[in-house]
């Protein structure tokens, strides 16, 4: 037979096992922190549905009232009126000083080219993240329940018993307390009598073929401190009968001799020999080495391989361009409340613009109604106090015109509310439609809607008009529809989509959060969404979005509304 010589050089560095599991349960326990999400009820955010609205736009008028305001940048040339005079429509009141109207018109046109430019770029932006689909911006982070998985199957996989489970004569891995198979055992105190341990009466091993010994082995066969020499050591692969027994050479006396097992021919690697004398230094008890190859076992391990891979996927991550889906709702909704900022700034410069330009023509202002001059400044004096430079008043009211589409005439009628809003203080006035045109406008100058159709104006009497002025303008609004009211609808934002199916994040009866599938209906306000079973106004709800909106995340509720 031939024989090999266990090399047992050892080389490199051991692998850091200890290490490694240190890191994954710090990792682990850092991962296991408990996340907390606010939930609030659900009437906090119904928006409830108050019927279709008309929009539109009109200036706050005084029929009987004219007032004429000066800045630093007008100065009046010449005023042909005093206190006290009466006029009627088409008399001249005051000459401006055209040469510097001029200059503030093409500054007005600037400011508005500048407006349009923002508003360009504002509805680009809108488009590309209306278009944009949401990125994950999470970073890689280890599956705390995968890792566990892959522990547990490493301690299955590398829980190898000493022995062989049919013949405990048969090593799987040997230390500096494994028996020699040949050693026989004192009937008196079943101790173990070990054979001399030297090259002729040698320990001997019965080994399976991928069998390893621990360094303490090897220290243990070494020469010792007290002069003892080193032992000599055989392995051998045993062939096994059918039971799964070693097979021993049969002695002179006819019994089975345990210094002749049947070597297992069909195993390359069957036999090897060890001088004890000839082991150089001590070993590292804790590493192993198999028996026949003389090359180091490492354990494998699942968990380590999947440590590795996301240790090189998490150095690889770069946070990826573009927004979340949290982002994406955010942004959104302030480029749209931007760009109807933008509008409005745009539209008071234009008609802003469009006084200027009528002034500029002869730069003469004309009576617009038959009155009494009740004030008129001084041309020397510019007013900084924010008061009407000169004032025609005539009788009392104060009016504003709207328009409305045809669709929604049999809506609208005299006595119908409507709601203005001031572009410059943004308080809210009640107004009440005192006339509707029977003949169509030339196209829908005073609001947005619907170009195919044709439009209306409306005039409508504002009764508490405190805080108002005459020529400003405000949005106006109608409610249409109003008998359909009430029921559930929420921002959109609170309603994400899985598998076709809608669902909100909510909490539970055990004060934990969990998805709540809903039906949904239309969509109101352009923003709100119709719930038409599934959630109630009693129900606790979390906005979905963020790492706290997950499934069994402890619940806490609050008042507000965060986004």
């Amino acid at each position: 037979m031939r024989i090999k010589r266990v090399i047992a050089a050892v080389a490199g560095s051991a692998v850091a096992v200890a290490a490694v599991g240190g890191g994954i349960y710090g990792y682990k326990t850092y991962q296991d922190k408990q996340l907390v999400a606010e939930v609030f009820p659900v009437a906090n955010i119904n928006m409830g549905y108050w019927g279709d609205s008309a929009t539109s736009y009109g200036m706050v008028t005084n029929d009987s009232s004219q007032e004429i305001y000066l800045d630093s940048s007008k100065s009046a040339k010449q005023v042909f009126v005093e206190e006290g005079d009466t006029v009627k429509v088409g008399d001249p009141l005051m000459e401006y000083d055209t040469a510097e109207i001029q200059i503030d018109i093409e500054r007005k046109k600037i400011e508005i080219n500048t407006l349009e430019n923002n508003i360009a770029m504002a509805s680009h932006k809108l488009d590309s993240l209306k278009n944009a689909k949401p990125v994950d911006k999470t970073p890689p982070k280890i599956d705390t329940e995968e890792l566990e998985k892959y522990q547990q199957q490493d301690e299955i996989n590398n829980s190898i018993p000493e022995t062989d489970e049919k013949d405990i004569r048969i090593y799987n891995h040997l230390s500096a307390m494994s028996v020699p198979s040949n050693a026989t055992f004192d009937p008196a105190t079943n101790e173990p009598v070990l054979p001399a341990g030297t090259e002729d009466d040698p320990y001997i091993y019965y080994c399976n073929a991928n069998a390893y010994a621990y360094g303490s082995f090897f220290n243990s066969i070494r020469p010792t401190a007290e002069g003892e020499p080193g032992k000599y050591v055989v392995f051998y692969v045993c062939k096994k009968d059918e039971n799964g027994k070693a097979m021993l050479e049969t002695g002179e006396d006819g019994k089975p001799d345990p210094n002749k097992p049947v070597i297992d021919t069909s195993v390359t690697e069957n036999t090897a020999q060890l001088n004890g004398n000839s082991i150089p230094a001590d070993y590292d008890e804790s590493r192993m080495w198999y028996v026949f190859t003389g090359k180091e076992y490492i354990p494998s391990s699942l968990a380590d391989q999947y440590m590795e891979e996301f240790m090189e996927h998490a150095t690889d991550w770069e946070m990826p361009e573009g927004y979340t889906e949290e982002e994406l709702v955010k942004e959104i909704t302030e480029t749209e409340n931007q760009l109807k900022t933008l509008d409005i700034q745009r539209r008071q410069q234009l008609l802003q613009l469009e006084s200027m330009q009528k002034t500029a023509s002869d730069g003469i202002v004309y009576a617009e109604v038959d009155g009494v001059v009740k004030t008129v400044g001084d041309p020397e004096e510019f007013q900084q106090n924010g008061t009407a430079f000169l004032v025609v008043s005539g009788d009392d009211g104060l009016y504003v015109s709207g328009t409305i589409s045809e669709l929604l005439l049999a809506d609208v009628e005299v006595g119908t509310v409507v709601t203005a809003n001031s572009w410059e203080s943004g308080m809210t006035f009640q107004a009440t439609v005192t006339e509707v045109s029977d003949y169509p406008v030339a196209g829908n100058a005073m609001g947005d809607g619907n170009p195919n159709v044709s439009y209306y104006s409306y005039t409508a009497y504002i009764e508490d008009s405190s805080g108002l002025r005459n020529g400003e303008y405000v949005d106006l609004s109608i409610a249409t529809n109003q008998s359909e009211t009430g029921g559930l609808f929420i921002e959109k934002a609170y309603v994400r989509e899985e598998n076709g199916k809608s669902y909100c994040m909510i909490a539970d009866e055990n004060g934990k959060l969990k998805k709540q599938y809903v039906v949904t209906g239309r969509t109101v306000y352009g923003s709100a969404v119709e719930i038409k079973s599934g959630l109630t106004e009693e129900d606790l709800i979390a906005f979905p979005y963020g790492k706290a909106a997950a499934e069994g995340v402890t619940v806490k509720e609050t008042d507000g509304i965060n986004y």
